[in-house]
């Protein structure tokens, strides 16, 4: 029973407590008025019987006043016992259901009291539940834990990405602030001087530029603005990729030819980061291709090198941000950690994944999918 009682849910247990008190009351007040009625009746058959026994026609005249008296005193005495025990009965069940309400409503002020903890600020408090609990309050209390688990690892990533942003700003503009302080200290600089300083501080600006914009990037990105799709022919369109610019250049694999509904945009900022980023890891004169085949109704596009790799351990953790395999490498190239991260919310913003295996050049392979192709038809009669 007590299983059964634990299984129902809330609506159910108030449904069936309250029902069983009504009935109860109704039941309390029937067998009150019954017992009297039975009562009143038989004083009646007795007072009809002993009336019955007396001759005469003052026997009839009181006969007739004492059948009216015992009626109405049996009616006085009925209405006086359902007002009693109705009232009791009715008093009962109110108590009943204030103390069944106070009981149901006991889990829900202690929800209360922890959602007003983390209003506070303070987001260490769970909801505990015992399997005695109704099952919305038990799913409720998984859900607000959830929530709250949730909610703790994203302050804690933007506190980790705020740390990270304000130190890879920093290190920029500290190596700025450096070399014109060193500027500075000198009467008259040289020409070559001025250059040096001038060539290390716009190398410096450029990182700080990347680092703002890709920061722009995963702004806009967090902010859940939807990409807008259009109809690209994939051929040309990574075609175009791959020779677009001195630190986007990559051989050509093979290139499914279709069309896809994709964000142009927003897939090129995609392949662009892949490839600047194998560039950056096979170095200048390593190898980085660029190909795409059909996988099923998907599109799956790879970018290949021929560096170092990633370790297998690592091959998720690239894609968080501000993550380096190799932080003082990576950032001396100009690298933020972010490039992979963008790749990643762009890459399932359009309902595709990314990942990273061996490549056959010997280095890394990220590949990413993307659903929704439609492959180029042959022409035939070209053929024929």
């Amino acid at each position: 029973m007590r299983t059964r009682w634990s299984k129902l849910g809330l609506r159910g247990r108030l449904a069936l407590s309250i029902g069983a008190i009504v009935v109860l009351a109704f039941a309390i007040v029937l067998v009150a008025v019954r017992a009297q009625m039975a009562h009143e009746s038989s004083v009646i058959r007795h007072e009809e019987a002993r009336e019955q026994s007396e001759p005469g026609a003052s026997g009839r005249e009181s006969k007739e006043g004492s059948a009216i008296s015992p009626i109405e005193d049996a009616q006085s005495d009925a209405e006086k016992t359902f007002l009693v025990v109705g009232g009791a009965a009715l008093a009962a069940a109110l108590l009943a259901g204030y103390l069944l309400a106070a009981r149901t409503a006991s889990p829900l002020r202690r929800f209360a009291a922890t959602a007003a903890k983390v209003d506070a600020g303070d987001l260490t408090p769970r909801l505990e539940s015992s399997p005695a609990d109704a099952a919305e309050l038990r799913t409720l209390a998984e859900a607000f834990n959830h929530m709250l688990d949730r909610l703790d690892q994203a302050f804690a990533r933007q506190r980790r990405f705020v740390s990270d942003a304000s130190h890879e700003l920093r290190s920029p503009m500290t190596a700025i602030r450096g070399q014109l302080e060193v500027l500075a200290r000198s009467d008259s600089p040289s020409v070559e001087e001025i250059r040096r300083v001038e060539a290390i501080t716009m190398t410096e600006m450029g990182r700080v530029e990347r680092l703002v914009d890709d920061l722009l990037a995963l702004a806009r990105l967090d902010e859940g603005v939807g990409p807008a799709p259009r109809e690209v022919q994939t051929a040309s369109f990574l075609s175009g990729l791959a020779g677009g610019g001195s630190r986007g250049i990559a051989e050509l694999g093979d290139l499914a030819d279709g069309t896809i509904e994709v964000d142009p945009d927003l897939i090129a900022q995609v392949i662009r980061n892949l490839i600047t980023n194998a560039r950056r890891h096979a170095g200048p004169h390593g190898r980085v291709a660029l190909s795409a085949r059909v996988d099923g109704g998907s599109l799956l596009i790879v970018v290949d090198d021929d560096g170092p790799g990633i370790p297998s351990e690592q091959r998720e953790r690239v894609f968080d941000r501000f993550h380096r395999n190799e932080p003082s490498r990576d950032r001396a190239s100009g690298g933020s950690g972010l490039g992979l991260g963008i790749a990643r919310s762009i890459v399932e913003m359009h309902g595709g994944r990314i990942w990273v295996e061996d490549s056959p050049l010997g280095g890394a392979r990220v590949c990413f999918d993307l659903p929704g192709f439609e492959p180029k038809m042959r022409d035939l009669s070209a053929d024929a």
